[in-house]
């Protein structure tokens, strides 16, 4: 069953997220074990509080496919620039129909 991995935040350093996201795609293998469903720099906020304005959408094959990528060395070796360019932020992990 495919999952979603769904994150959102706020970019606080410019700068820094930078580096975070030109290893990012790599890291989650986008395109090869993963797909950009979604990416919203600008997204409408209808609900909620402490929510971000960046939101992106990860489609992978299976919950464990993408506990696995996250959790590779490749991931954790960038995921604190993310942390440290962001507030607000938030990661789920759903899983799709079918």
């Amino acid at each position: 069953m495919p999952a979603y991995l769904i994150v959102n935040y706020d970019i606080v350093d410019p700068e820094l997220y930078g580096q975070y996201a030109a290893g990012a795609g790599p890291a989650m293998k986008i395109g090869e074990e993963s797909e950009l469903v979604a990416m919203d720099p600008d997204s409408t906020i209808l609900e909620g509080d402490n929510v971000g304005r960046q939101t992106i959408v990860l489609r992978i094959d299976s919950k464990e496919k993408a506990i696995e990528l996250r959790d590779s060395g490749a991931y954790q070796a960038i995921i604190g620039k993310r942390l440290d360019a962001t507030a607000n932020h938030f990661c789920v992990l759903i899983n799709g129909i079918g």
